[in-house]
């Protein structure tokens, strides 16, 4: 469990967001070409949520306030940026080796899958999860060109 401030400074604690549902969190560095490459994907799932869905995807900057708001403006991210700055305590308790790294966190609080880097397979499970009925349309073009995983 922990509790984050996002950039708004809302707080949020995953033990009460676990009431609803899994939560998916995504932790990351906005320098990072594969999180820069992942998160325009989870965005897709998250637009693709209805309303009682939303808030299921979180992402957690390793940055500072300034670069999470541009990382944020940039990729037009709307789901929730928790902050875990220096020195890292919520990467730390989940020993966070690469960025980014997804976990999706169970009901129970049991980490239901944890995997780093771009992954196609795991963000089809994200969308599964999150939308209860596969993947969101449009998650990948035929022939896209993207690899099915790239290393963070």
């Amino acid at each position: 469990d922990f509790e984050l401030k996002s950039l708004s400074g809302q707080l949020f604690r995953l033990r009460d967001a676990l009431r609803a549902g899994p939560i998916v969190l995504a932790i990351y560095k906005a320098s990072c070409p594969t999180c820069q490459l992942t998160f325009p994907y989870l965005q897709t799932i998250h637009s693709s949520l209805s309303a009682e869905l939303r808030n299921r995807i979180w992402g957690i900057s390793q940055d500072d306030p300034a670069e999470t708001a541009e990382f944020v403006n940039h990729l037009g991210i709307d789901f929730p940026i928790l902050l875990d700055e220096y020195p890292y305590s919520v990467s730390t308790e989940y020993g966070l080796e690469f960025v980014p790294t997804i976990f999706i966190v169970g009901s129970d609080g049991r980490i239901q899958l944890s995997d780093y880097g771009f992954s196609k397979t795991t963000l089809f499970r994200i969308a599964a999860i999150a939308t209860g009925d596969g993947e969101p349309v449009g998650l990948f073009a035929p022939d896209d060109g993207l690899p099915e995983r790239r290393p963070g």
